[in-house]
């Protein structure tokens, strides 16, 4: 398929979307909230889509690397180190929590295991950096493998799944649950909103990296809607597989990762006895993870690569060398009790939001090579996530979570004080 064909380019922005969350999250959320929070979700997409094309024209009319473009267009290089920075903290974590679908399958209890973590950190480290190191194009081609083996693969086992559930009655009415109209509250407007910004993948700087080398007769925001149609679609097919898997046993926990590293084991092999069906739905796991960590790992790569001028061939192990020793930390902090998936996803998490308005900086800054229709929908957007964004800050203090505060915090004021420092080191280059 030709790397530059609108179709490839649909599936490679799909595949950056489509993670863990379509997985587990958004079902749970949706058998929360019900109607409600499904038309706030899909409102939530709407608002979001243009922000995305904002930053896949901003590069593409430029044709500059995100380094470049945040230093040469607004001289604020530090724009394109918080993306490298909060992509670090990413996927030093994602990495366990993405490894988990696989190394859970010949690991007993691999989520509380030292031993466990270590080794699925290793694992997936591996696997990312073999891939980077190919380069930029190869990278794209087992982002575009892997969405289309995530849409089989789930499928297929959802199919297979129908076909062995005893009572398919209940899968109805458990779907139903998704469907039914329970009125919409504030909460359910910030979790909605978040998970889309967070599904969508918003702020985390591949689309500047993406719009960079996309021809100009594809558009940014039909790419944006058509990864977001996918990506909505498979968070869809996922609330089926999930309330399919609850019709088998309605016990099982659909919150968090008990979901698919306790609950999915339980009514795959102790309910239905079919093995394979769980090898297959972690193997779609898996993939939804993978494809979402390659463009992370490559925006940190390329801003680093840029910042150093240090080749690609090594900055791809010194920088993915860096996200591990920090997923090392994070499993040791685990191990002595301390939550640190949870402190760094409510920071990062809460980061996209800001990080979205940072990648549209163009509409702020108000270029002239963006459509006027961008412009206006890309208006509200902004003022969404930033609402959002100042009542997340607001939700962690309200609810104790200062050590994701701080960091958040603490990491945006120490990279926005150097951009001094960074203005000039990039001048004397």
């Amino acid at each position: 398929m030709d790397r530059l064909s609108f179709g490839y380019l649909s599936l490679v922005v799909a595949a950056f979307m489509i993670g863990l969350g379509n997985i587990w999250k958004f079902p749970a959320l949706l058998l929360r909230y019900g109607l409600g929070g499904l038309v706030v979700y899909l409102l939530s997409v709407a608002i979001i889509v243009p922000l995305i094309a904002v930053a896949l024209e901003s590069t593409k009319h430029k044709r500059y690397e995100i380094l470049e473009y945040y230093f040469k267009e607004y001289g604020r290089p530090a724009f394109a180190l918080l993306f490298l920075v909060f992509d670090l903290l990413l996927i030093s974590y994602y990495t366990i929590v993405g490894g988990w679908t696989i190394s859970s399958l010949f690991i007993k209890d691999v989520t509380g295991s030292l031993t466990g973590n270590l080794v699925t950190l290793v694992i997936v480290f591996v696997i990312l950096i073999l891939i980077l190191m190919r380069g930029k194009e190869k990278t794209l081609d087992v982002m575009v493998v892997s969405v289309v083996l995530f849409f089989l693969a789930l499928v297929v086992s959802e199919l297979s799944m129908y076909l062995n559930v005893p009572n398919k009655t209940a899968i109805g009415e458990t779907l139903s649950k998704a469907f039914t109209w329970r009125g919409i509250t504030l909460g359910m407007i910030k979790d909605m909103v978040i998970q889309a910004a967070y599904s969508l993948s918003l702020g985390m700087g591949f689309y500047l990296v993406l719009g960079e080398f996309l021809p100009e007769k594809v558009s940014g925001m039909k790419l944006a809607a058509a990864g977001a149609v996918l990506d909505t679609t498979a968070s869809l097919i996922a609330t089926v597989s999930i309330s399919t898997v609850l019709a088998v046993d309605p016990t099982i926990p659909i919150e968090g990762t008990a979901l698919l590293f306790k609950g999915l084991p339980k009514a795959m092999l102790e309910v239905l006895n079919l093995p394979v069906l769980l090898y297959l739905l972690s193997f779609a796991a898996f993939l939804a993870a993978l494809s979402s960590m390659i463009p992370v790992g490559e925006t940190i790569v390329r801003v680093y690569s840029n910042l150093t001028r240090i080749p690609r061939e090594k900055s791809v192990p010194f920088m993915l060398g860096l996200g591990l020793v920090l997923g090392v930390v994070n499993v040791l902090g685990m191990s002595l009790g301390v939550d640190t998936i949870t402190i760094l996803d409510s920071a990062v998490s809460t980061f996209t939001l800001f990080g979205g308005i940072v990648a549209a900086w163009a509409i702020i800054e108000r270029r002239e090579y963006l459509q006027e229709s961008v412009r206006k929908a890309a208006y509200s957007g902004i003022l969404t996530v930033a609402v959002l964004g100042l009542y997340s800050l607001y939700t962690m203090l309200r609810t104790k979570q200062y050590a994701s505060f701080l960091l958040l915090v603490g990491v945006v004021v120490i990279v926005l004080g150097i951009n001094g420092k960074l203005k000039s080191h990039l001048e004397s280059r």
